[in-house]
């Protein structure tokens, strides 16, 4: 059984504020990392397109060179798989910059439903609130578990960024440094992210 990248965008508004989201198991099905990526104002599909670009980063960043790429869009599904033409010239750019990524990479594609998408799903909706996991995050395989953990959590929104330390439940934003809680650290809670 192959590594699986999974991948989903979204854009509230369409275009609208939009995220990236996307999970990687390896060839147990283990969750072996997970990221978003707030994208600002982009259509649905844009958004869709950048979380395969986001998985396959991951990807390319692990040294795989062999991935299965799941995902909930048929369209993205086909038209990176060469199944369907691509129509769109905004989409025709993303979709180089995915084909220029994969090169030397055996990437087979797979349509999935919704319900067989929920992390990449639930990291696409972070990203959209404006909660991601930076470039920077210490990420890695817990002792005790096979889930990815995730120990800095960064928030972007119109005031700042804002960085989550989750080892220590502690926010760098102003909220926190005056009432020891904050709005980021009950995101994150209400996320999972903390025990």
């Amino acid at each position: 059984m192959a590594w699986k990248a999974h991948f989903d965008g979204g854009s509230r508004g369409n275009p609208g504020v939009a995220g990236a989201g996307a999970a990687l198991y390896d060839d147990g099905g283990r969750l072996i990392w997970r990221g978003a990526e707030p994208l600002g104002e982009r259509t649905n599909n844009e958004a869709e397109y950048m979380a395969a670009i986001l998985a396959l980063k991951e990807v390319v960043r692990r040294g795989l060179n062999e991935i299965e790429l799941c995902g909930d869009s048929k369209l993205v599904i086909n038209q990176l798989s060469g199944a369907w033409k691509i129509k769109e010239p905004r989409l025709g750019v993303l979709a180089e910059e995915f084909n220029a990524l994969a090169k030397g990479l055996s990437v087979r594609f797979r349509w999935v439903p919704r319900k067989d998408n929920s992390e990449a799903d639930r990291m696409a909706n972070l990203a959209m609130d404006g909660l991601a996991p930076s470039d920077d995050v210490s990420s890695g395989k817990d002792e005790t578990s096979s889930q990815a953990v995730v120990e800095i959590v960064v928030f972007s929104d119109g005031d700042g960024r804002y960085f989550v330390d989750l080892p220590r439940l502690r926010c760098s934003c102003e909220e926190f440094a005056s009432r020891g809680d904050c709005v980021h650290l009950k995101i994150c809670r209400d996320a999972g992210f903390t025990p």
